[in-house]
């Protein structure tokens, strides 16, 4: 049997310190904490909250200016362990999030859209079109995206050939320059190839999605629905790659407000599409920055931008020969 005194009392000048046990405490319970007591407030606050969610009895004691902890004798061992796990716990390193890569020479994928100026220009009769190609008069009908003729023709090219029709030159400038610097910053983390990829393939489930949710007929064209693919596809992107929810949440809060700023001027913006290619590049962005994390393989730069191009290319080629016939 234990003596009613402290069970651990502090050594002074080489000889043992009696203390008498409180009086407010049962005659055999245990002092679990270190021999002078708690050491600073953060360890002794983080006892009682471990002690407290165990649903473990205990009482504090201040002696010497310092807390002491105490529990019944059956519950000493039990008490210790779930203090030395907690302890564990909080010291363990806590890995570092994985640096983002940034790719050499993005600024090259602004190139990309200089083939919408040069297909503008052949529609808009700057420059003789292509004797290949039928008439530029009849590109908008058959090109642009009508969701009464996707849903009960089936003509889903327009999904992508919408992207690259544009109503004037200011339209197609706006968004040659808007591009230019988000396709680049996209680009700068993903590769330009598979910067390119995000950006065709979140356009299209864009427009898919306008197509879905509007019940009436609407006619739309132009590529911002693709770039603000590219928006989310880059807040997607950051906000994968980053380990707490409240930084996760900054690069989502400043593409809606890129969204609210730029996507939302204009007699003839066509708001609903902005806001689906958003929401389309989010999802891509968020599923790339995925994939990188577990290494998964993927298409490499070059094959996803030839891929991009030929999603475009081949959705013309669909318009202009085989619904024709």
């Amino acid at each position: 049997m234990r003596s009613p005194y402290s069970s651990n009392p502090p050594v002074t000048n080489g000889r043992w310190l009696i203390r008498r046990r409180p009086n407010s405490l049962s005659r055999y319970w245990r002092n679990i904490s270190r021999a002078g007591g708690a050491d600073s407030y953060t360890r002794f606050r983080d006892s009682l909250l471990v002690l407290n969610a165990r649903n473990i009895p205990h009482k504090t004691i201040s002696l010497s200016g310092r807390e002491h902890i105490y529990v019944p004798p059956l519950l000493e061992g039990i008490a210790l362990a779930e203090l030395a796990e907690f302890s564990a716990e909080s010291h363990k390193a806590v890995p570092a999030p994985t640096p983002l890569r940034e790719y050499r020479h993005s600024a090259l994928a602004a190139l990309f859209l200089l083939p919408l100026l040069v297909w503008h220009g052949w529609r808009a009769g700057w420059w003789p079109a292509p004797l290949f190609l039928p008439p530029p008069d009849t590109w908008a009908p058959a090109g642009m995206l009508d969701n009464v003729l996707v849903r009960i023709y089936d003509q889903y090219y327009r999904l992508a050939t919408a992207l690259t029709l544009h109503v004037s030159l200011a339209h197609v400038w706006g968004n040659v320059a808007f591009g230019a610097l988000f396709l680049s910053l996209l680009a700068r983390l993903t590769g330009i190839g598979r910067a390119l990829w995000l950006t065709v393939a979140g356009g299209i489930a864009g427009n898919a999605l306008t197509v879905v949710l509007r019940p009436r007929a609407v006619t739309s064209m132009g590529f911002s629905t693709a770039l603000f693919a590219a928006v989310g596809a880059l807040a997607g992107f950051m906000a994968m790659h980053s380990g707490q929810r409240r930084k996760a949440a900054l690069p989502v809060a400043a593409a809606v407000a890129i969204l609210a700023m730029l996507g939302t001027e204009g007699e003839n913006t066509d708001y609903a599409a902005h806001i689906a290619g958003l929401c389309g590049g989010l999802v891509l962005g968020a599923w790339e920055a995925w994939r990188t994390q577990k290494r998964w393989p993927a298409l490499p730069q070059l094959p996803a931008g030839a891929l991009a191009a030929a999603l475009l290319v081949g959705a013309w080629y669909w318009a202009f020969v085989v619904l024709p016939v």
